[in-house]
C-alpha cells in the first residue's frame, strides 16, 4: 500500500476543483457554517427629509437574518430578509401601510469591521386617501448610517412623495 499523505494533496485539489466547477468557493467550503435567526421586532422613526413637516414611523418587522464568516470564524457577511408592515403619522392623520419585504446585505472587512450595508426591494407600500399607492421601490446604500430611514431609493422608484405628503399634511 502507498502512502496515504501521497494521495491527500491530490483529493484536496480534486476536491476543490470539483467545487469550482459547481460554483462553490474553497473558501467558502473551509468556512465556519453560517448562522440563521428569526425576530420579530417593533420600531419607530422620524422622518424629516421628505415632505416639508416630520412624519412619525411605527415599524413591526420579522427579520431572518443569516451570517457567514470566514474559515477563522471571523463575520465576514450578514444577509437579512424582512417583512414589515408600518403606520404614518403627522398632523393628527395616520395611514396604515401593506405588509412589504425587503432584503439589505452588510459587508464586514477581514477585521469584522463594517464596510458597507445595502437595501433592496420595497421600502415602504401604503395605500392613499384618493385609491392612489405610495410604493417605494429600488436599491440604497445606507453605509454612513445603516440603522438610519429612508422611504426613497438611491436607485429605483421612489413613489408619489407628493401624494403621501398631501395625504399626511394638516
Amino acid at each position: 500500500m502507498k502512502n496515504p499523505g501521497f494521495y491527500l494533496p491530490r483529493l484536496v485539489i480534486a476536491l476543490a476543483l470539483a467545487l469550482s466547477a459547481v460554483g462553490v468557493s474553497v473558501t467558502a467550503a473551509l468556512a465556519a457554517p453560517p448562522e440563521k435567526y428569526q425576530v420579530t421586532l417593533n420600531g419607530g422613526a422620524e422622518i424629516t427629509n421628505l415632505c416639508s413637516f416630520s412624519i412619525h414611523l411605527e415599524s413591526i418587522f420579522t427579520i431572518t437574518f443569516t451570517n457567514f464568516f470566514d474559515k477563522d470564524g471571523v463575520l465576514v457577511r450578514s444577509y437579512y430578509h424582512f417583512v414589515a408592515q408600518d403606520t404614518l403619522s403627522a398632523n393628527g392623520k395616520s395611514l396604515a401601510g401593506i405588509a412589504y419585504t425587503y432584503n439589505s446585505q452588510w459587508v464586514f472587512d477581514h477585521n469584522g469591521s463594517l464596510t458597507h450595508v445595502y437595501l433592496e426591494g420595497i421600502i415602504e407600500k401604503v395605500p392613499l386617501p384618493d385609491g392612489g399607492l405610495f410604493i417605494s421601490a429600488g436599491w440604497v446604500d445606507i453605509s454612513a448610517d445603516p440603522f438610519g430611514f429612508t422611504l426613497t431609493p438611491d436607485r429605483g422608484n421612489p413613489g408619489n412623495i407628493a401624494g403621501l405628503c398631501a395625504a399626511l399634511s394638516a
